[in-house]
């Protein structure tokens, strides 16, 4: 996965930097009891980046910034302002 930023090539999603986001949704399932897929959302993290892995992280973690930007009252709210502020 190429971060476009920088140029920078991660040879697993877990090293890149919006890997937070994707591991504080792991966590939420955790928290609810709904953990059933969780492993295979670990697995998916820590292997190399081929097209399906890719397809399935972009899903999800385009899906967690919308819900993140959506009100400044939610459970990533922190997380995204760190995503915006890395510093």
């Amino acid at each position: 996965m190429m971060n476009s930023n920088y140029g920078k090539t991660y040879n697993t999603f877990a090293e890149h930097p919006l890997a937070p986001i994707y591991f504080k949704y792991i966590d939420l399932l955790i928290s609810r009891d709904l953990n059933q897929d969780v492993q295979h959302l670990l697995d998916i993290a820590h292997a190399p980046m081929t097209e399906e892995n890719i397809e399935i992280v972009t899903d999800i973690v385009a899906a967690l910034v919308e819900i993140a930007n959506e009100d400044n009252v939610n459970e990533f709210e922190e997380l995204r302002q760190q995503l915006e502020n890395p510093n």
